[in-house]
């Protein structure tokens, strides 16, 4: 009997939940977006999921059959500012306000970023449907032209980068045939400058790509013109400098006294030589290499510049507790040439004995 009294309680409270407005603390001419809908007319293949991620505002989420509950229990306020009003609007979930201004940022966010993924002159209209104090935004997509790439040519420095570069063509993710795309270019553009920092040209980025696409000559098609520059796109031709291979000059390994293991097991993991041509796979094998011991919380790998062709390379660790965090380390590079650790972790207890052994 009790546990009939209880689900007949609990039938009541979701009717009454169910039963309350959604829209009740919304001011006069406010209204509760209920949806956004993305319809592509020109190409039922296209994911929308590429579209909704740059609309400016998003409805309320529905996790129990298009309901949620925390959006009627936020409505179940009297307006009187009092603790209960507090109450409901810590457990609850506001309404989201329809703003008819962030529909118009949305249209141009979309159009946007189709031109990025390469749909030229994309058209983008929203449908507003309202109903008493809700509004759902219906957005009617029709995407551009796409432009085939029928030519390749390269512009580049001369010297070693060219040759690196052309080396490695046969590589590239973006060919003749393949539609033009920011996106796909940039993608390109990170790994080639990968390429390009393994062989020995330190502090190469994207940057110092360019790309000038010819529509008009031939109709239908695009003609690429892919040009890396001696200055980055955030400079001017006056600020040019020619590209230089660097190599390895001193490498230096810093750690804790009370660290239990031998110097030369840290020489051997290392894969970074003096002499050698920088190289980041080099950086990126030691970080991982040195991580598997599990015997630190930090590694840092640290490169500085010391002439016009030669890099220090300072590799920082420090010791692991023996009881307390398991440290799961991820190698990060950013503009200074420092490479890093990004962290996740969790308690765990470990216990260490011994010296480690060549």
């Amino acid at each position: 009997m009790r546990g009939l009294r209880r689900l007949i309680s609990t039938g009541l409270a979701l009717l009454a939940a169910i039963s309350c407005s959604t829209t009740r603390v919304l001011q006069d001419g406010e209204y509760r977006l209920a949806r956004n809908n993305v319809e592509v007319f020109n190409d039922n293949k296209f994911n929308i999921n590429e579209i909704e991620p740059y609309l400016k505002q998003k409805a309320n989420s529905y996790f129990i059959f298009g309901w949620n509950p925390f959006l009627n229990v936020y409505n179940w306020q009297t307006g009187k500012g009092n603790g209960w009003d507090r109450f409901v609007q810590k457990i609850g979930v506001a309404p989201v306000v329809y703003d008819p201004e962030l529909v118009e940022s949305s249209i141009e966010n979309v159009t946007n970023h189709l031109e990025y993924l390469g749909y030229y002159g994309s058209t983008v209209t929203a449908g507003i449907d309202v109903r008493r104090k809700t509004v759902k935004v219906n957005y009617e997509v029709k995407l551009g032209k796409r432009y085939p790439i029928n030519e390749i040519v390269f512009d580049l420095p001369e010297g070693d980068i060219a040759a690196d570069f052309l080396a490695d063509t046969s590589n590239m993710t973006v060919k003749t045939g393949d539609f033009l795309s920011e996106d796909a270019l940039e993608a390109e553009s990170e790994r080639m400058s990968r390429h390009l920092r393994d062989c020995g040209f330190y502090g190469f980025t994207s940057n110092y790509f360019s790309y000038l696409a010819d529509t008009l000559t031939v109709p239908g098609a695009a003609s690429l013109e892919v040009s890396i520059n001696e200055y980055t796109r955030n400079e001017t031709e006056k600020d040019a400098r020619p590209f230089r291979k660097f190599r390895i000059n001193d490498v230096s390994i810093t750690y804790p006294k009370s660290l239990k293991i031998r110097e030369n097991v840290l020489r051997r993991l290392n894969t970074i030589r003096p002499g050698d041509i920088y190289s980041e796979t080099d950086i990126n094998t030691t970080y991982s290499r040195m991580s598997s011991l599990r015997m630190f919380n930090g590694i840092n790998i640290g490169m500085t510049q010391v002439d016009s062709s030669l890099v220090d390379c300072t590799i920082d660790l420090s010791q692991s507790k023996l009881q307390g965090f398991k440290i799961n380390l991820e190698a990060s590079i950013n503009s200074t040439g420092l490479f890093g650790c990004l962290r996740s972790c969790h308690i765990i207890t470990r216990t260490y004995s011994g010296e480690g052994s060549g």
